[in-house]
């Protein structure tokens, strides 16, 4: 009796701590979120921590067990040592909040001679080589080149046009770069940001 009785406690007590693993694992992919598009405003190379803005809030991202990627989509690694302050990131990881552990980190700002995402202040405007100049904060300034494709938008989302485009703004540029020639060609896509929400970024 007590050898049955023995077998089935442990049974029990097997069946009970499967449950619980399984809670706490659902629990951790529950909070496993992805955030796109932040602009780093500050990099520890100590303790591989980043503090970057999202629409007005400030991230602080835990990265020194995360993997660094080039680009959106790519599978081409990069050290932690290329990403730069100004960098737009998408962080894939845990969240409590604004505070992530990083498991991914793609850098849309570091990819040569393939598609990224800039974030820049608009330096100046050339209605009639359709070009413009961002100064980023620290990947020199960048010459874009502007196509009748490239779709301008506002802060607003509201389709606007390269003469609407202002000295400071802020905006974030698609487009193919060069790292050698520090330009933006074949750009894609020039969004206006709320000045608002990234004033942390000129601290």
């Amino acid at each position: 009796m007590n050898t049955k009785r023995n077998i089935l406690l442990g049974i029990l007590f097997l069946t009970i701590s499967f449950c619980a693993f399984s809670a706490g694992i659902k629990a951790v992919e529950a909070k496993t979120k992805i955030l796109k598009k932040a602009i780093i405003k500050d990099i520890n190379k100590d303790t591989k921590v980043i503090k970057a803005i999202k629409e007005g809030d400030t991230y602080t991202i835990y990265a020194s067990s995360a993997k660094y990627r080039k680009g959106a989509t790519s599978s081409n690694s990069m050290k932690f040592s290329t990403i730069k302050e100004g960098d737009v990131i998408t962080v894939e990881g845990s969240f409590d909040g604004k505070k992530v552990t990083a498991t991914k980190i793609r850098d849309l700002s570091y990819y040569d001679k393939k598609t990224v995402t800039f974030y820049g202040t608009i330096d100046s405007t050339n209605a009639t080589t359709s070009t413009l100049k961002i100064n980023t904060i620290d990947r020199d300034d960048q010459a874009v080149s502007i196509l009748s494709s490239t779709k301008i938008k506002n802060e607003n989302g509201k389709k606007i046009k390269l003469a609407d485009l202002k000295e400071d703004d802020r905006v974030l540029v698609k487009g193919k770069w060069s790292r050698k020639k520090n330009t933006i060609t074949k750009t894609q896509t020039i969004d206006i940001l709320n000045d608002d929400d990234y004033s942390d970024l000129d601290d």
